[in-house]
């Protein structure tokens, strides 16, 4: 992992075999950041034109999405985070936002296990500031392509153009009812945004668990070409930060604990 690179856990191998993603280069991760290992993304997904406004206060993002005219996949994906306890099957380290990285304080936690079983993270976001924090997050996290992978989705969130969400959900299609049973995904786009019908995915013999405040799951293989499946676990809505119920709110000294893990689970 790297702490100095959003803490991002770009090699995790069972039995000598990658169950993540990894880059072959810190360049290669550095010129595409988002698709290896397990990047954060705070806030997460897309915010329309690069802004969002809250307790009547306008805040503007980066627009590194020019095309079309969004932010993308936050601020804290190469943040240099702080390593407070290490041992041979832990880590912990913090991120301290004061408002160079996103317009509100907060202490951010991350902390990483290793048993026989897998690999259980735990996020604790903490709001350092005098006043409310409203925020979405994500893990991008992006494993080898599987044979076959299933994530309990439960509708699709239908996006404009620019791959903002309307409001509107559909239930899924014949192809989408796919990924509640298994499927492969080799060769087929698979690209969306989905309410969470349930917080275990597989993908093939690895069970993927996240925690119940992870609302949405998005997916995404880069076209199915590029030997790569992202299931992302997200708290709120992709351009939550503009819509009243997309996004949470943390008060003053309110701390919320995120965990997903990665174990050994049954085959499909």
């Amino acid at each position: 992992m790297l702490p100095d690179f959003g803490m991002n856990m770009i090699s995790l191998r069972r039995n000598g075999k990658p169950v993540l993603r990894e880059p072959e280069s810190m360049e290669l991760l550095q010129q595409s950041p988002y698709v290896y290992g397990i990047p954060l993304l705070f806030p997460a997904n897309r915010t329309e034109g690069g802004q969002f406004t809250f307790e009547g206060k306008t805040y503007s993002l980066p627009l590194n999405e020019p095309e079309r005219g969004n932010h993308i996949h936050g601020l804290l994906y190469d943040a240099p985070f702080r390593v407070t306890e290490q041992s041979l099957d832990f880590v912990r380290a913090v991120f301290e936002n004061t408002g160079e990285r996103y317009p509100f304080p907060f202490r951010m936690t991350i902390s990483d296990k290793l048993s026989e079983i897998g690999l259980t993270r735990t996020l604790m976001l903490e709001n350092t500031g005098r006043g409310d924090l409203p925020f979405t997050l994500a893990f991008h996290t992006t494993f080898v392509e599987p044979v076959c992978f299933a994530v309990p989705v439960k509708d699709r969130l239908l996006c404009n153009p620019f791959y903002i969400p309307t409001g509107e959900h559909a239930a899924l299609a014949p192809e989408e009812q796919e990924f509640l049973t298994g499927v492969g995904s080799q060769g087929r786009r698979i690209s969306g945004f989905y309410t969470a019908a349930a917080q275990t995915a597989r993908i093939e013999d690895v069970c993927f668990t996240v925690s119940k405040n992870f609302d949405t799951w998005v997916l995404f293989n880069g076209g199915g070409t590029s030997g790569f499946l992202c299931v992302e676990p997200q708290c709120g809505e992709v351009n939550g930060l503009n819509t009243p119920q997309g996004h949470r709110v943390l008060h003053p000294g309110e701390t919320k604990t995120f965990v997903i893990s990665i174990s050994k689970g049954n085959e499909l």
